[in-house]
């Protein structure tokens, strides 16, 4: 079976919060990563088991495959106490184009337009799936259950070297 090629990596970019009190991210981060009995929140076993969930779900968009566009989505979200995953949001995507130019001449749409088109692609599939994740291990702080909001970038990458594309 085919899988996606994607890139993730959880961020170090968490801060917790209580109910509906905000708690400032960076003393949180701090104290979260230099404190005893202090946990981020989890995915499984960790990165590993969420890389293999996105390249499990992840669904490279059809029409930039074709047209060999490439995507890196920052996706920042909200692990709750309860361990669920809400508050997606996209938080940038950067892109790469085989021949943007080209493209815009082939289309007859603008680079701009071209560059809002597939950043929109890739945001709405990266946002789909970390929506639709199962419930995460939640931040430990001060031994209490807390939310926390975690970023991940997600990379979709056509394979250069293979006859085999990955995730279609």
């Amino acid at each position: 079976m085919n899988k996606l090629l994607i890139t993730v990596m959880l961020a170090a970019v968490c801060g917790g919060v209580e109910a509906q009190e905000v708690i400032d991210t960076t003393s949180v981060n701090a104290k979260l990563l230099t404190a005893e009995g202090n946990k981020m929140p989890k995915f499984k076993s960790g990165t590993a088991s969420v890389m293999q969930y996105l390249s499990n779900n992840m669904k490279y968009p059809k029409e930039a495959d074709q047209n060999g566009v490439e995507g890196r989505v920052i996706v920042s979200f909200l692990v709750n106490k309860d361990g669920v995953v809400c508050n997606v949001r996209p938080a940038r995507v950067d892109l790469r184009f085989f021949d943007l130019q080209k493209m815009s001449e082939k289309t007859g749409k603008s680079e701009q337009a071209l560059r809002n088109h597939y950043s929109k692609l890739f945001a709405d599939e990266a946002a789909r799936v970390i929506g639709a994740m199962p419930k995460w291990k939640p931040a430990v702080f001060q031994g209490e259950k807390v939310g926390a909001y975690c970023s991940v970038p997600v990379t979709f990458a056509i394979p250069r070297f293979t006859n085999t594309r990955i995730g279609r």
